[in-house]
């Protein structure tokens, strides 16, 4: 962790991360984040020391092949409580919001958007009129809540182009996409990513000038002479 990485651009960050995969236990004071197992470094080696900094608790992380998902979770009175008073909801997130410390503070949106980004966006590239992947795109698939009708406004903050649009085919998903390669090397700069999955595919792109779909994340990792444990 990055000594300095200001507890206010930490918390923010965690923040992102839990209003991406996380949730707040409705009955006890569990705190859960659920990631696939492709990511078991990014929670391991980042998620956990991030919460351990901010919060002097010690998260467990338990894989279930089962379900190709990872469970990062501790409990916590103390955390909880000052998590509800940030304003996050327990249970179920339809009547999550984002945080006022968040959205009244513009230095804070970027981590926010990192941790958000790292849990709950992709990185795509299509192919347009050419036979290789090579057109970026970022992408936020979420559940039409108060919550992700918010992303909109704090991606203006940061004067993002971005289009949006619902599928109500599923519940009225929402989406929000970020395409091109300036809006990406512009993503990449002022927000940045700290998930190796999304990091890898970048750096493909970048050395290749397009990218592999349904790559694994050790074939990138090979492809960069990279050193990630898994």
């Amino acid at each position: 962790m990055e000594n300095s990485l200001g507890k206010d651009k930490m918390l923010a960050e965690f923040l992102g991360i839990l209003l991406g995969d996380g949730n707040l236990n409705k009955s006890s004071n569990c705190i859960t984040i659920v990631g696939s197992l492709e990511e078991y470094s990014y929670y391991s080696d980042y998620v956990i020391p991030l919460i351990r900094e901010l919060f002097l608790v010690n998260p467990k992380l338990r894989k279930r092949n089962d379900r190709n998902a990872i469970y990062v979770d501790f409990n916590s009175k103390e955390v909880m409580n000052y998590l509800e008073n940030l304003g996050l909801v327990r249970g179920h997130k339809r009547n999550a919001a984002i945080p006022l410390v968040i959205k009244n503070n513009l230095s804070l949106i970027s981590h926010f958007l990192r941790g958000l980004f790292d849990t709950d966006g992709c990185l795509k590239f299509s192919r347009q009129s050419r036979n290789i992947n090579y057109y970026p795109r970022i992408r936020f698939c979420l559940s039409n809540t108060c919550f992700s009708r918010e992303i909109g406004a704090l991606l203006n903050q940061m004067n993002f182009n971005f289009s949006t649009w619902k599928d109500n085919r599923f519940n009225g998903l929402l989406y929000y996409e970020i395409s091109g390669t300036e809006n990406l090397e512009k993503w990449i700069n002022l927000v940045g990513t700290n998930n190796p999955v999304h990091k890898t595919k970048y750096l493909v792109w970048k050395k290749r000038g397009y990218y592999i779909p349904k790559s694994s994340l050790n074939s990138r990792i090979e492809t960069l002479n990279l050193n990630i444990d898994q």
